[in-house]
């Protein structure tokens, strides 16, 4: 009942560009998650794989996009905690949202068309009233939820060794059958394992440099570091180092590597889905005090 990473890694970073671009009109700079209330569902996903309602601001189109080396200061070791998040807000943010610096906020996919109301039978829904990330909707497609950085900027995190979150999640079983064991796969995509501009599948533009072998996004050829994370009904601190992360390729023949810290493009946790007539299942997850690591 695990998740297909490959083709899961690839529909879940068609979502990144989109929410960077789309999120820049709400300017904020608190950097342990800002209000970013405003932005509803913007650039949420419909159905798997589609980059959604990004528009044309979505993918950049051209193919082409400047990239900005950006680093956190140390003072900015905790990426977010919401405890500044404002009541009933749709998503959370940090940092600047100028194109070119440090910032980003949340995701989640699929979430709703823009302007819809997040319904829980068919999306991921969020809430941070509890002054965390809560997580609950029905996996019933390609599914995740992460941390997109802000258009064409590129951390670097090498002074950190890693990330760490407190984590909980239920997997309750649908009406078709069992859920999966309660899991989710954590991926940090960085630069030499991220699909270049030349050979995404919509066109989008990104700062990846990696070129699948067989010219396809999707071909399995460019995959993500990661690392299976077990889930427990209550919050467990977890701590994941850069070197934990393991198993990302690209062509011709890197494999087994773990993500340079240098050129970090962005974070994704990934739910367990088989494909076509796997059966639905709902999650309940909480995300806090996500920070990087010092020592």
């Amino acid at each position: 009942m695990f998740v297909k990473t490959v083709s899961t890694i690839a529909r879940i970073s068609l979502l990144v560009l989109p929410f960077a671009a789309l999120t820049t009109v709400n300017c904020g700079s608190d950097d342990k998650g800002g209000t970013g209330g405003s932005t509803g569902s913007a650039g949420t996903t419909g159905t798997a794989g589609t980059t959604g309602n990004g528009g044309s601001t979505g993918s950049g189109g051209s193919g082409t996009l400047a990239c900005t080396k950006v680093s956190p200061t140390a003072t900015e070791s905790t990426i977010m905690d919401w405890e500044m998040v404002a009541a009933g807000a749709t998503t959370s943010s940090f940092g600047d949202y100028m194109a070119g610096t440090y910032g980003g906020g949340t995701f989640e996919y699929p979430g709703p068309a823009a302007g819809a109301t997040c319904d829980q039978t068919v999306n991921l829904c969020p809430n941070f009233d509890g002054k965390n990330w809560h997580i609950k909707g029905t996996v019933h497609d390609y599914s995740g939820f992460g941390v997109y950085f802000n258009m064409g900027v590129v951390w670097d995190v090498s002074m950190f060794t890693g990330i760490s979150f407190d984590i909980s999640g239920t997997f309750t079983m649908g009406a078709a059958g069992a859920a999966p064991a309660a899991m989710v796969t954590l991926n940090v995509t960085d630069l030499r394992h991220e699909v270049d501009s030349a050979h995404t599948s919509d066109g989008r533009a990104t700062c990846g440099t990696c070129v699948p072998s067989a010219g396809n996004e999707y071909d399995g050829s460019c995959v993500a570091p990661s690392k299976v994370i077990t889930l427990a009904s209550t919050p467990t601190p977890t701590t994941v180092k850069w070197t934990d992360l393991t198993g990302g390729r690209r062509p011709p023949n890197f494999s087994g590597e773990s993500p340079d810290p240098m050129q970090i493009s962005h974070i994704a946790w990934v739910l367990p889905w088989t494909g076509a007539g796997a059966a639905p299942y709902t999650v309940d997850i909480v995300i806090d005090n996500l920070k990087y690591l010092t020592n």
